[in-house]
């Protein structure tokens, strides 16, 4: 845990005193202690509360962001051709086959050939 006065990495938990330290540990609000500079606090027991990074820490996280936005980005624009592939495929395949047929005459297999006439 940090000390929010000294930012020294070792307080530790200490021991409730008081009512309103026994209240509070209801809801998961604990008295620490750091030894540098004997200061008593309290905090939440999951918090994860975390010293502000420096210049080169936020360059660094600036720069992994920017790759997995470019990461993302490049799998989306995959992600939408493939799909516009499947979509193509899907017209070509349900399309009407007698698109070429306007005049409504029905096709027949002729019996004297195994061709089919559209009349």
């Amino acid at each position: 845990m940090t000390c929010p006065k000294c930012k020294n990495d070792s307080a530790h938990r200490s021991h409730r005193r008081g009512l309103v330290e026994w209240l509070a540990s209801l809801a998961a609000v604990y008295p620490y202690r750091c030894p540098q500079c004997d200061l008593r606090f309290l905090r939440f027991k999951y918090s994860t509360v975390q010293p502000e990074p420096s210049g080169v820490e936020q360059e660094i996280r600036n720069t992994r962001r920017s790759v997995r936005w470019k990461r993302r980005k490049r799998e989306l624009l995959l992600y939408a051709l493939g799909l516009l592939v499947f979509l193509a495929f899907l017209y070509f395949i349900t399309r009407d086959r007698n698109s070429g047929n306007e005049s409504g005459a029905s096709c027949a297999p002729s019996p004297q050939s195994p061709v089919t006439h559209c009349v």
